[in-house]
């Protein structure tokens, strides 16, 4: 899927930088509850240089945020599982 989703939303939470394996791999995730008649909290994750791009944003902030849909499959147990995740790569503050 190389196709962009737009989520517009507000701001619930910026959470703190972290920092994994031998090559310092950089994450940040924002939480965002989307607008319309049935609102969802969205976890969104900031990768490497991307995740500077939630400096700044405080709550309650409206944003389009820009993802890309990731999936992951792994066996377990001779079972296949797969994990989605929401990869933000752009976003725009909006007006209140």
């Amino acid at each position: 899927m190389d196709q962009s989703i737009v989520v517009t939303g507000a701001v619930v939470r910026v959470l703190e930088p972290k920092t994994t394996g031998e090559n310092n791999f950089k994450s940040r995730s924002v939480h965002v509850k989307t607008e319309g008649q049935y609102p969802q909290i969205l976890d969104i994750q900031f990768n490497q240089g991307n995740a500077d791009l939630l400096t700044g944003l405080s709550v309650g902030q409206r944003v389009n945020i820009t993802i890309n849909l990731k999936g992951r499959e792994y066996q377990k147990e001779d079972k296949p599982l797969v994990f989605n995740s929401l990869v933000g790569w752009k976003i725009e503050k909006l007006a209140s």
